[in-house]
């Protein structure tokens, strides 16, 4: 048992008098819980580590807080309340939860052998009966994965080689989301944004590859990605231009979004699944439903995750992808320079600012008219010239 766990503990609970009163339970599964998540998460990240105790701590108080009447616990994590957001999040999707017996005992993952030799207050002598009593690597084979890639009890499905959270949560997506947000990004002209909302929809629908239990959620797909799709085109339109959107931009950029989910629903190749299940989850979008979406958003801090504090590296990444097209575009006429130059409808390298091979055509064509005009004013100039020396 780690020695900082004890005043970890007290600090959640500060109305605790001393380390003597926290309750065994507590204790007990602070530690079970510290333990495990070494083993599940082993590789957290740097600034995600230094929190890793105090975030075990934190779950095993909230989990027992109405087992054992626990005070008001009083959250002051160490380090940002981003980073320790995800990771409280993250621990509480892959560490199992603790179970109260009939007798009222906390009983964990790992402490299930313990109770019956009274660590939890229980008689001596008592045991578990019809089965041996297991021992602490018993206790934990249970959450381990295997190497052969055979499903394990904290998973229920097979780890298949390649795989990981982020092909997961593709998965358990509903099946037309994803080309859903590729027609909607086309028809809005701006498909950069796509991968964004994608992530959007993982994050708040599959946080950690697995179905959101939020009933809210459930039935609100449809509104949620307009909603996301909203909040993207938003943010990088106000990046790009550095001002606010007004309120008539505001219900545009509404009505084209709402406009293209309603057509994705006709228009949204599904030939190849049987259409009900493909649609599983969706709803008719309208106006109000979309505004109801960004307020459950905000409410539930969605918008603070990676996905969307990502969008400022997007738009820089894109400045710089234009800025290299500009040069070549200008470097080079006739070459692949063309080839390279993309419109970006999340960008200002629209268009009418990019030199295409059309208005290359065109402009060589003035260039004839103007140099052949050019031509017939010098002949001119020098025939009347001669007319006056003869003069």
């Amino acid at each position: 048992m780690s020695r900082s766990l004890e005043p970890t503990l007290l600090s959640l609970l500060p109305t605790l008098p001393s380390a003597s009163s926290l309750p065994p339970p507590l204790l007990e599964y602070a530690s079970s819980l510290l333990s495990l998540s070494r083993h599940n998460a082993s590789t957290l990240k740097a600034e995600e580590e230094v929190a890793r105790l105090y975030a075990c701590a934190h779950l095993a108080c909230e989990r027992l807080k109405t087992t054992l009447d626990l005070p008001p616990i009083q959250a002051r994590p160490p380090v940002i309340p981003r980073i320790y957001r995800r990771l409280y999040t993250h621990l509480n999707h892959i560490l199992p939860a603790a179970s109260v017996g009939k007798s009222g005992r906390v009983r964990t993952p790992s402490g299930k052998a313990k109770e019956a030799t009274g660590v939890f207050g229980s008689a001596a002598g008592q045991r578990i009966r019809d089965r041996a009593t297991p021992n602490k690597e018993m206790s934990l084979a249970q959450f381990r994965s295997k190497a052969d890639g055979t499903p394990t009890k904290s998973t229920g499905k097979a780890v298949l080689p390649g795989t990981g959270r982020a092909a997961a949560a593709r998965d358990a997506l509903p099946p037309w989301v994803r080309p859903t947000t590729q027609f909607m990004c086309l028809k809005l002209d701006n498909q950069r944004m796509g991968r964004t909302v994608l992530a959007g929809m993982q994050t708040i629908v599959v946080p950690h590859g697995k179905r959101n239990r939020d009933a809210w959620v459930t039935e609100h797909l449809s509104p949620l990605l307009a909603a996301v799709c909203f909040m993207v085109a938003m943010k990088i339109a106000n990046l790009e231009t550095g001002a606010q959107i007004s309120s008539d931009q505001y219900i545009a950029l509404r009505r084209d979004i709402v406009r293209a989910l309603k057509s994705a629903r006709t228009q949204v190749d599904h030939r190849r699944e049987d259409e009900e299940v493909f649609w599983e989850g969706w709803s008719n979008p309208t106006p109000k439903a979309v505004d109801e979406a960004l307020a459950k958003i905000k409410e539930s801090q969605w918008q603070e995750e990676d996905w969307f504090t990502g969008i400022d590296d997007l738009v820089a990444s894109t400045h710089a992808a234009g800025d290299r097209d500009l040069e070549m575009a200008g470097a080079d006429d006739h070459g692949s320079g063309s080839k390279a130059q993309i419109q970006r409808g999340d960008t200002m390298l629209q268009s009418r600012w990019v030199m295409t091979d059309e208005k290359r055509e065109d402009y060589r064509r003035w260039k004839a008219d103007i140099l052949s005009h050019i031509e017939e004013m010098e002949k001119a100039r020098g025939s009347a010239m001669e007319v006056d020396a003869t003069a």
